[in-house]
């Protein structure tokens, strides 16, 4: 349930700063720094570092992740049973990450509002580590290969690698205070080492 309390208490703080928000002059910024809140539901933060190019309509965006997750649980049934054998089962989930991406409003001023196009490149590494049963490969008396399953501790790790775009609208709703509602696609290649190698 604390999943679901973290995007409520989100969208409650989101909704208290817009009917607590005064008619202000806008104020624009070289230098922000926001938060993507959709991320905690997935025990993960992620916090974007927007850098204005100076005189141009261009910013550099820097997206650090950090993953972090020792519940064990899997609140979307991935594993489809509740028998031994469950492949989404595990003791933790540590992952760090690095999103590198340039955003370009397309209206001249201001420089810091308005619909921009977003488009860059990914990178993150988690580390997993559990107990669970996976397939292992014996040598029978008989000399030919047999695979079994063993419950034995293992660590997965896990590489993957991204390119996106996105189209977004970035308005400031009061001083200091911005939103921004986006919507893109993207690519991502991914590869992991596991003890039963599959």
């Amino acid at each position: 349930m604390k999943k679901p309390f973290a995007g409520l208490l989100c969208i409650g703080l989101c909704f208290a700063c817009l009917t607590g928000s005064q008619a202000q002059e806008n104020q624009e910024y070289n230098f922000l720094i926001s938060g993507v809140p959709q991320y905690i539901l997935t025990n993960a933060l992620r916090i974007d570092f927007d850098i204005h190019q100076k005189e141009s309509p261009h910013w550099l965006v820097l997206s650090p992740y950090y993953y972090i997750d020792r519940s064990s649980v899997d609140l979307l049934n991935l594993g489809g049973s509740d028998d031994y054998y469950d492949l989404y089962s595990y003791d933790q989930i540590v992952g760090l990450g690095l999103g590198i991406s340039r955003k370009t409003f397309l209206v001249k001023k201001p420089v810091s509002q308005g619909i921009y196009l977003q488009y860059g490149c990914s990178y993150k590494f988690f580390n997993i580590d559990g107990n669970n049963y996976v397939f292992v490969q014996h040598t029978g008396e008989d000399g030919l290969p047999y695979q079994e399953m063993e419950n034995i501790a293992y660590t997965l790790q896990i590489h993957s690698a991204g390119a996106f775009t996105t189209l977004g609208y970035q308005i400031q709703l009061m001083r200091s205070f911005y939103m921004d509602a986006f919507i893109g696609f993207g690519v991502k290649y991914s590869h992991h080492t596991s003890p039963d190698a599959v």
